[in-house]
């Protein structure tokens, strides 16, 4: 059985590669009815061309009528014409003379002709357009294995990257801890931050695929910002930060809150500009993160997976922050101009 539950860059190589093979055959077997559409009219007319010249001789037939008209040389002999009397055909009077015998054939009768024609090129049309249709989402189908198990692939790259990533960020931030009983220096300060944001990469590539989310912690998100405003501003230290915030508290899934705060607030420093500034307003129930940043060009292919407009990230975060934004149920919008700034609205229920 076909696995019809694609992920977004699946959709995109699926129909890309059906309407590239479904259009040529559809092209072509258009054109080849067309030709037997032809084929199949030349060869009634004929027939009906011969069936009139056995009637010029025997006058026997209910489908013509014949009449004499003068010769003027302008009708050739043995000759279908399509007129609006229906089909006609010119033949010599078998006495001398400049008269010709002018054979009608009974348009209705012909449009009957045509009609069953036309339908049996209708129902090999139907089924022809149907087949090639199974024939190209099959092929379609059975183009993805080779990009699915590349993938596949990648993932279990990540897997075993995320398990081994875990133990020195986690090693060295314990011995960052265990340094500064022996004094309080920059460096270690330093150190643990650049560990802060291993670790920080190794929640989001846990969080690639989250499954059995609970929603029912109490998350203080005015505690959440200040700690991550705290830890970037370090970072950044010429990012200016300002905040409008209430004590709002929510029911929801506290490490997944923490993982969608620190990629909206990461990016809005690290996209930034030098000097740049950072808004944060939170009330209602509703958070809106503004920044003064390089902005982002296709706002509606922000939240696809290993999409990115620079050579920074790895395409990953707002495409975690959406998958958990949907789970928790929290509304996510995002409006940006390109070189002035980008505004990301969350609205928890």
């Amino acid at each position: 059985m076909w696995d019809i539950n694609l992920k977004n860059y699946e959709k995109k190589s699926f129909f890309t590669t059906l309407v590239l093979f479904f259009i040529p055959l559809f092209f072509l077997s258009s054109i080849v009815l067309y030709m037997y559409h032809q084929e199949k009219i030349d060869e009634m007319e004929n027939n009906i061309l011969y069936e009139m010249r056995e009637y010029s001789y025997d006058f026997k037939g209910d489908d013509f009528s014949l009449d004499v008209i003068e010769d003027d040389k302008t009708n050739e002999i043995f000759k279908i014409y399509h007129t609006n009397e229906g089909l006609t055909a010119y033949f010599e009077v078998p006495s001398k003379g400049p008269y010709l015998l002018k054979v009608l054939h009974n348009k209705i009768k012909y449009e009957e002709l045509y009609n069953q024609i036309l339908q049996k090129i209708f129902e090999v049309a139907f089924i022809s357009f149907f087949l090639i249709l199974f024939i190209s989402i099959g092929f379609s189908f059975y183009s993805l294995r080779p990009m699915r198990e590349a993938v596949n692939l990648l993932e279990d790259f990540l897997k075993d990257l995320i398990h081994d990533l875990n133990t020195p960020a986690t090693s060295i931030l314990l011995n960052a801890k265990l340094l500064r009983k022996r004094g309080d220096f920059d460096e270690i300060e330093r150190i643990e931050i650049c560990a802060k944001g291993i670790s920080s990469l190794y929640k989001n590539l846990e969080l690639m695929t989250p499954e059995n989310m609970t929603n029912d912690e109490t998350v203080i998100l005015d505690e959440l910002i200040n700690q991550k405003i705290e830890i970037l501003q370090k970072i950044y230290p010429k990012i200016i930060f300002t905040k409008n915030s209430k004590n709002v508290t929510i029911k929801s899934n506290k490490n997944a809150i923490d993982r969608i705060l620190d990629n909206l607030l990461t990016n809005a420093c690290k996209y930034n500009k030098k000097n740049g500034q950072v808004s944060i307003d939170l009330s209602n129930n509703k958070l809106i993160i503004k920044d003064t940043g390089i902005g982002i060009k296709n706002t509606k292919k922000v939240f696809q997976r290993y999409y990115k407009e620079n050579e920074n990230g790895l395409g990953i975060g707002m495409s975690i922050v959406k998958q958990l934004c949907d789970i928790l149920e929290i509304n996510i919008a995002i409006t940006s101009i390109v070189d002035e700034g980008t505004m990301v609205e969350l609205t928890f229920k």
